[in-house]
């Protein structure tokens, strides 16, 4: 054990001789702390340089592009999309107005049938109508001449009566037309 405590005193003597503080502010190691510094900076700066930086850039870059391209396909997409938009609100205008002149021909369709079957009808009801009411002139007729024959009758039985003298059928016949306005 004395060996050990002999190592251990030199290494103190040893150490309050060179001991002049902390290291880094020695004076005397000034000019190898500064190469040193220099050479691990500019080693470092190569390194970032030739190495790191341009990797960054690169992905930086690439990135950009990236970016860019979706942009510009975004954009595309929404031009195509106002483009689809717009076409397909032409179509369907053009659909509204090929309804429209669908049922406007059905429409004109319809009324020429409507007025073609009202020209048919109204004519077949004017033939019945010139039917009827020439029977119904026929029957006026033949009423007024049952009428005017039972007119002239009456009038002859009652001639004959009043006065004892039987009137001939024409007489008869004359005075009941003048009374009733017949020809």
């Amino acid at each position: 054990m004395a060996g050990e405590t002999q190592t251990v005193e030199a290494v103190g003597q040893a150490g309050k001789h060179a001991s002049g503080g902390f290291p880094p502010f020695d004076a005397s190691l000034f000019s190898s702390q500064i190469f040193w510094f220099w050479l691990a900076f500019g080693a470092l700066y190569v390194v970032l340089a030739a190495l790191v930086i341009p990797r960054i850039a690169k992905t930086l870059a690439a990135r950009k592009n990236a970016i860019e391209g979706d942009l510009k396909a975004a954009a595309d997409q929404t031009a195509a999309a106002q483009l689809a938009r717009l076409e397909a609100d032409k179509a369907q205008a053009e659909a509204r107005a090929q309804a429209r002149k669908t049922v406007e021909a059905a429409r004109q369709a319809q009324e020429a049938a409507a007025a073609k079957a009202e020209a048919a009808a109204t004519k077949k009801a004017n033939i019945k109508v010139a039917k009827a009411e020439e029977k119904i002139q026929a029957s006026r007729d033949a009423a007024l001449a049952s009428v005017n024959e039972t007119i002239g009758e009456l009038a002859g039985a009652i001639v004959e009566r009043v006065s004892g003298i039987k009137p001939s059928a024409k007489a008869l016949d004359t005075a009941v037309k003048s009374v009733t306005g017949t020809p």
